[in-house]
């Protein structure tokens, strides 16, 4: 991007862009892979997301270490502590970003978690 006042938008398509970078800060959301499954444990899901922000990170030449801040929504409160014990794995010798944690119920019964992120976008974006 030549222009970091300019928004860039990538992996566009009728409904959304699932990402966006402005004035230096990509800004997307992440979600476990679809077909949701009904037997997808919280484990699974997480790895999932986490495989998935990784990819998303490398698209603008970021790693999980450029993170800035991450809303975690989890579909059900007693997914919490086996949650925080993934995300402190993940983050093992990174310093971990700022973060919220919320409960809700999200946009498809099966899907367990949801994140939006907010990183900094390294010199590919």
């Amino acid at each position: 991007m030549t222009n970091p006042l300019q928004i860039e938008r990538k992996l566009t398509d009728k409904k959304m862009s699932k990402m966006s970078i402005y004035n230096g800060v990509a800004y997307f959301a992440a979600t476990p892979d679809r077909p949701f499954d009904t037997a997808d444990t919280i484990n699974s899901q997480a790895k999932q997301i986490f495989a998935r922000v990784e990819e998303r990170l490398a698209m603008v030449g970021s790693t999980k270490a450029d993170l800035l801040f991450v809303t975690i929504i989890l579909s059900d409160k007693s997914y919490l502590t086996q949650f925080n014990e993934l995300w402190e794995a993940w983050f093992e010798g990174v310093t971990p970003p700022s973060r919220a944690c919320l409960f809700a119920e999200l946009t498809n019964p099966d899907m367990k978690i949801e994140f939006i992120m907010h990183a900094r976008a390294g010199d590919a974006a």
